[in-house]
C-alpha cells in the first residue's frame, strides 16, 4: 500500500470497448507524510513504463536512462489497483542503457476479464522506492490489443501506449472539470506499440480532470484525473 499513499493523485479509470467492459481504478491517497516523500524517487525518475499483451505474456518495459542504479526491482501486479502481490524480480545492475524488461506470463482468461495494474518496486541496501502504477486494459477488437497508461500528473507527464493490430487513428484529450478541453493529440498510428507523451500535463492546475483515449472512433478509454 506504501506505493498508493506517495503518489500525489487520485484518479478513477473506466475503460470501454465494444463488449462494454468497465473497471475503476480506485484512488490513490494524495499528500503523503514528509517521510514517505523519499520513496518517490523511481516515479521521478523513469522514463517510460509501458506493457504489451501477446497470447499468455504482459510483457513489461521500462527505461531510466542516464540514471545509475542498483539492487533490484520487484514487480507487483494487481487486478483491483489495491492489494499488489510481487510476480517477479529483475536486477538493475549492469543493464545497457537501463532499459529493463519482465515477462507475466499470466492466464489469458485473468487478463482479458480484468484490468491488470503494475508497479515497480527498486530495493537497493535499505533504500526502497516504488514507481508509477501502470494500468494495462486487453482488448478484443480487429484494431487493438491492448491500451496501457500511466496516469501521474503530480508526477511528471502521462503516457499512454497504444498496441495496434492495423494502422489506425488516435486520439487523445484532457478536459477540465467543466467539460473545456485543455489539451488534445491526434496521431496516425501504425502497427505494433505506438508509445505517446503528453507533454505538459505534469504542470496542468490543482483539479478535477478527464482523459479520453479513441481509437478509430470504436475503442474508447476515460480515465477521471483529480490533480493535487
Amino acid at each position: 500500500m506504501l506505493a498508493q499513499a506517495i503518489i500525489a493523485l487520485a484518479t478513477t479509470a473506466i475503460f470501454a470497448n465494444i463488449n462494454n467492459k468497465s473497471a475503476i481504478f480506485h484512488p490513490v491517497k494524495a499528500n503523503a507524510p514528509d517521510k514517505e516523500k523519499k520513496n518517490m524517487w523511481l516515479a521521478e525518475h523513469l522514463v517510460s513504463f509501458n506493457a504489451e499483451f501477446s497470447s499468455r505474456t504482459v510483457s513489461l518495459h521500462w527505461n531510466l536512462a542516464g540514471t545509475r542504479v542498483g539492487g533490484h526491482f520487484n514487480i507487483e501486479r494487481s487486478i483491483d489497483g489495491e492489494n499488489f502481490e510481487k510476480v517477479g524480480e529483475v536486477s538493475a545492475n549492469d543493464i545497457p542503457a537501463r532499459s529493463y524488461s519482465f515477462d507475466d506470463n499470466i492466464k489469458a482468461s485473468v487478463a482479458r476479464k480484468n484490468d491488470l495494474y503494475y508497479r515497480l518496486q527498486q530495493v537497493e541496501r535499505d533504500n526502497i522506492s516504488y514507481s508509477k502504477v501502470l494500468i494495462v486494459r486487453m482488448y478484443e477488437t480487429h484494431s487493438v490489443a491492448s491500451i496501457s497508461v500511466t496516469p501521474d500528473p503530480a508526477i511528471n507527464d502521462i503516457q499512454v501506449n497504444v498496441q495496434l493490430k492495423e494502422n489506425s487513428f488516435v486520439v487523445m484529450k484532457i478536459n477540465d472539470n467543466s467539460g473545456n478541453e485543455v489539451m488534445k493529440k491526434t496521431a496516425k498510428a501504425g502497427e505494433g506499440n505506438n508509445i505517446f507523451s503528453l507533454a505538459g500535463t505534469s504542470k496542468l492546475r490543482p483539479g478535477n480532470y478527464k482523459l479520453e483515449i479513441i481509437v478509430n472512433s470504436n475503442e474508447r478509454m476515460v480515465m477521471q484525473l483529480i490533480k493535487s
